[in-house]
């Protein structure tokens, strides 16, 4: 009986030894797949960003200014998007060039704690796919490399170049001639917009992707680019010297750059800040932390969400030709 009773105990230490190693392993993993699942959200989605970010403003061998139509720069019959189906800014300026002023290739604008964005911007994101305190980023820009004439028949816009003139147009519309541009290059024109919204089915906060298509307007790309992205905020590097020499001196948040600094390029660079939130809440885990995402502060609240914020400076292409900063 004692034998016994001596076998039992030693049995419940061990049991007890055993269940203890493995809630211990089971939490490190957890935490472990945790912080894996957030480097890797957070890797995808500021990779997209600052790639696209970095060739904002990019078209091709066309070196006129501004992006303005009549000032170098023509669209086709066909170059016509619905206002309905396009993605207006503020000043009702949408995805292609006007005559009105010179076109955004780069433009951030933030949604308000009511999901609302300054002057009824962008109503192509319904209120109820918006998140609060963050930015939505507008990039317009010329994709891959010159295309072959033939090519150019996909449910895109395209554009047609050379150094002093620019020809939008539609694919299958016919190509502009050698004869009429000598020397011309033909590219994908596309106009991308990322934004932050909820899952309709987890809740969860995901990153966004709309792009341009020339038969429907701004499409939403299906999906979510990168999941558990929490906040997006973007601050632009401004150079203040007397004769810019392409120093930073500041970084500000868009609403807070001048009309002027953007015409004079001085606007030179974007810094993104990226919250990235992981997807299930931890039972092991409360979170007090405070994270300042820009010139955006989030708070852990105590909740059981394990977060990883994300920063990375990107230098602007050509700044002296992102002049749709101003109005």
């Amino acid at each position: 009986m004692i034998e016994w009773l001596i076998a039992m105990v030693i049995g419940v230490f061990l049991v007890g030894g055993g269940l203890s190693i493995f809630v211990v392993s089971r939490s490190t993993t957890e935490d472990s797949f945790d912080q894996s699942e957030l480097q890797e959200n957070g890797r995808v989605a500021m990779r997209l960003l600052t790639q696209d970010l970095k060739w904002a403003g990019f078209w091709g061998d066309y070196t006129g200014l501004p992006m303005t139509i009549g000032q170098g720069v023509a669209l086709s019959a066909g170059s016509i998007i619905a206002s309905a189906s396009d993605c207006l800014d503020e000043l009702g300026r949408g995805s292609l060039p006007s005559a009105t002023g010179s076109m955004r290739p780069l433009w951030v604008v933030r949604v308000d704690n009511n999901k609302l964005i300054a002057g009824g911007a962008f109503a192509c994101i319904p209120a109820a796919s918006r998140m609060a305190n963050t930015d939505v980023v507008s990039i317009k820009r010329l994709i891959g490399r010159p295309l072959a004439d033939g090519v150019a028949t996909g449910n895109r816009f395209y554009l047609a170049t050379t150094t002093q003139t620019a020809q939008m147009f539609k694919g299958g519309e016919v190509v502009p001639s050698d004869a009429a541009m000598p020397a011309r290059q033909l590219w994908e024109y596309q106009h991308f917009v990322y934004y932050l919204s909820p899952n309709t089915a987890t809740g969860n906060p995901e990153l966004r992707k709309r792009y341009l298509t020339a038969n429907g307007g701004s499409l939403l790309i299906g999906g979510a680019m990168a999941e558990g992205i929490e906040r997006l905020s973007v601050l632009f590097g401004v150079d203040d010297s007397l004769v810019p020499d392409g120093t930073i001196e500041r970084y500000v948040a868009t609403n807070n750059v001048t009309d002027q600094e953007w015409s004079e390029g001085r606007v030179i660079a974007a810094r993104v800040f990226i919250l990235v939130r992981s997807l299930r809440a931890s039972t092991s885990y409360v979170n007090n932390n405070t994270y300042q995402v820009g010139t955006v502060s989030v708070q852990g609240n105590g909740d059981g969400f394990r977060r990883l914020l994300l920063e990375s400076s990107v230098s602007l292409r050509n700044p002296a030709m992102i002049l749709g900063g101003g109005a």
